[in-house]
């Protein structure tokens, strides 16, 4: 009897430190990746950052020649040679794209990166600019065809 009794208090606990460690494990795992995300929004935020940096000296030269950075006719905003311009200063891991631009101030006032799941959007409106990070997750995907039946 005293042996069944040990084996009982003996699994009891088993199964507290097991459940505990799993506790552990998940709350250390979702602080982990909470820090590891916020760290890497960071890391984008500046590289979008230098993207418009990089934009704003394009545009200088551009501007020398009667031109700017944005075409809004183009898919992605940037008028030809705008690009190369701005990737000789800074060339950023993600792709770009120039959503609005005042002509009259000569400066743009939208634009979003994105790299990986992040994305940035940058906005400008008088003197207030703020920058949006947002981390995007895929949760689900479905590849279809259609089949006629005849």
């Amino acid at each position: 009897m005293a042996h069944e009794n040990r084996s009982k208090n003996f699994i009891k606990k088993f199964v507290k430190v097991v459940l505990i460690a799993i506790v552990l494990f998940i709350v250390g795992g979702s602080v982990f990746f909470f820090f590891k995300i916020k760290i890497q929004a960071h890391d984008v935020l500046r590289e979008a950052k230098n993207v418009r940096m990089a934009l704003r000296s394009a545009d200088i030269e551009l501007y020398g020649v009667g031109k700017s950075v944005f075409n809004p006719i183009k898919a992605n905003g940037l008028e030809d040679g705008a690009k190369e311009k701005a990737d000789k200063i800074y060339q950023p891991e993600g792709t770009y794209k120039i959503s609005s631009y005042d002509t009259k101030e000569h400066e743009i006032t939208g634009m979003s990166y994105r790299y990986g799941n992040y994305l940035v959007t940058f906005s400008k409106k008088g003197d207030n600019i703020s920058w949006d990070v947002h981390f995007q997750l895929n949760v689900y995907h479905s590849d279809e065809s259609d089949v006629i039946v005849d």
